[in-house]
């Protein structure tokens, strides 16, 4: 089912992304974000990036009907471009308007402790627009009174459906627990602030890096452009029967690079509309792949598997070697090698990228058991975390759970939390979950205060690897040109290389 409904949206978005070739899905678009956009400014748009496209053709002294290939790919990439800056606007809108709600949400709930109160108290600071509207709905949605199942879930769906941040979500169903259950919220309450602190200041940090690999991606597109250009002028320079500018392969390589530069422009722009406030979203199957060859790793076995698949390399080598072949003697003997110790290199990788998603993931968890422990005990707020815990930490979790069932008052089941990876921060806070769990009422408060001061510091440092993994796809776009260049420039020498032998026979 969940798979049907991928399918569905990603044919839904192509319908869009065609549907932008006319200016009217476009405009319409750009209005949904509370932008003005008219034809006249399309029409302005499109002139100069023809005028562009054929500036560089004629640059590069490329035929008219390979100037038309550049021409169509600008004018194809344009209504996305125009779009992405738009995005950008909104996207940065939506974010202060959740970042400005969550805030003032939370303080307004410390007062009052009641859902309808806090809202219409925050729509106050929200005059117009989209998020004054929306609360207008959740407001709406209470006073009325009918439901389905919960009424304050149905109604705060109603702003998580607007505005998808994984930290709004976490906010509202405190507030609903509070609001169900009662008792004091001050330190779940500056617990939230704290989070929404670190998240929102994380979040611009991302966003200025962003800018600026965006930045050192278009200024690396003009520098490459320059140095093909200056190429370019030596090959006019040449004699006529050494000159390769207008030869089929020097005309049609040309042409492949402008268009593959538009398309780095398009990628990294592209990479600046994403959203700031809804995550992206992990392959939680390959990275479960990763854990359970990690928990199912049979050293012995694997040693084995890699010792055939070297044998048979090494064995390659010695016939290669024996009809003197030595290159394929070589490369063999390198591939045994690495065959050898495929197992290794497997599993450490798989390793790796497990650690590295539990630094980025454990953080998340730990604050919402927090959370849970102001009214649950241990067991309890371990369990209501199960169901939507990320997927590197449920199964341990699971077995946490359980083994806690059978010997509650043991510190074992938390020691071998996650045991196999030996991560100091996750022992350490297993660690102080055993003794909340051990702990009077009023010696766990205490217990979960320092635990909320311990896991600030390793919030932080997760979203910081969060942002790391959002500036990889941008950054190695900087290296993208440099091998259009490349590319471009081994093919031209190539050919004048053929060329230049040519005369040299006659």
């Amino acid at each position: 089912m969940k798979e049907k409904e991928t399918d569905d949206r990603k044919l839904k978005i192509k319908k869009e992304k065609f549907g932008l070739f006319y200016p009217g899905n476009l405009q319409r678009k750009i209005d949904s974000y509370g932008y003005s956009f008219s034809m006249g400014k399309y029409g302005a748009f499109l002139a100069a990036a023809v005028m562009v496209a054929i500036g560089c053709g004629m640059l590069f002294s490329l035929r008219w009907y390979l100037i038309l290939p550049v021409v169509v790919a600008c004018a194809v990439s344009l209504p996305f471009l125009i779009l992405d800056g738009y995005k950008q606007m909104y996207e940065h809108k939506q974010f202060l308007d959740v970042s400005d709600y969550m805030e003032q949400i939370l303080y307004s709930f410390r007062l009052n402790q009641k859902i309808l109160l806090s809202l219409k108290d925050t729509r106050t600071l929200f005059h117009e627009g989209r998020m004054s509207e929306v609360l207008g709905e959740a407001i709406c949605y209470i006073e009325t009174g009918c439901y389905e199942k919960e009424l304050y879930k149905e109604a705060l769906e109603i702003i998580e459906r607007a505005y998808p941040a994984k930290r709004l979500c976490k906010i509202h169903e405190y507030l609903r627990t509070v609001e169900g259950n009662g008792g004091a919220c001050e330190e779940g309450i500056d617990l939230l602030i704290e989070d929404k602190a670190v998240w929102a200041d994380n979040v611009m940090l991302l966003q200025e890096d962003k800018k600026a690999a965006r930045m050192r991606a278009v200024f690396s597109i003009l520098v490459t452009m320059m140095l093909a250009v200056i190429f370019h002028m030596v090959y006019r320079s040449m004699p006529e029967q050494y000159t390769i500018i207008y030869h089929p392969v020097t005309q049609i390589v040309t042409m492949l690079y402008l268009i593959l530069n538009i398309g780095i422009f398009r990628k990294a722009n592209r990479q600046i509309a994403k959203s700031w406030i809804e995550p992206e979203e992990e392959d939680e199957e390959k990275l479960l792949g990763y854990y359970r060859m990690i928990c199912g790793f049979n050293g012995k076995k694997e040693a084995l598997k890699s010792f055939v698949f070297a044998a048979v390399a090494f064995g390659i080598a010695l016939l290669a070697f024996l009809v003197k072949f030595p290159v394929v003697a070589a490369v063999a003997v390198a591939a045994g090698i690495l065959l050898l110790n495929q197992h290794k290199i497997g599993y450490r990788i798989a390793y790796d990228k497990v650690v590295r998603e539990i630094n980025r993931v454990f953080p998340g968890w730990l604050m919402e058991m927090a959370l849970l422990l102001q009214g649950n005990n241990v067991q309890v707020s371990i369990e209501k975390t199960i169901d939507h815990a990320p997927a590197v930490l449920r199964w341990d979790l699971q077995r946490l759970s359980d083994n806690l069932k059978r010997t509650p008052d043991a510190i074992e089941p938390y020691l071998e939390f996650l045991g196999m990876f030996e991560l100091s921060a996750v022992l350490s806070s297993m660690k102080m979950l055993y003794a909340i769990s051990e702990s009077g009422n009023g010696d766990a408060q205490s217990q979960i205060r320092i635990l909320v001061q311990r896991n600030s510091k390793m919030m932080d440092k997760a979203e910081k690897l969060s942002n790391e993994k959002s500036l990889a796809g941008i950054n190695g776009i900087f290296y993208l040109p440099q091998v259009t260049v490349s590319l471009q420039t081994v093919a031209n020498m190539v050919v004048f290389m053929l060329m230049f032998l040519g005369q040299m026979k006659l």
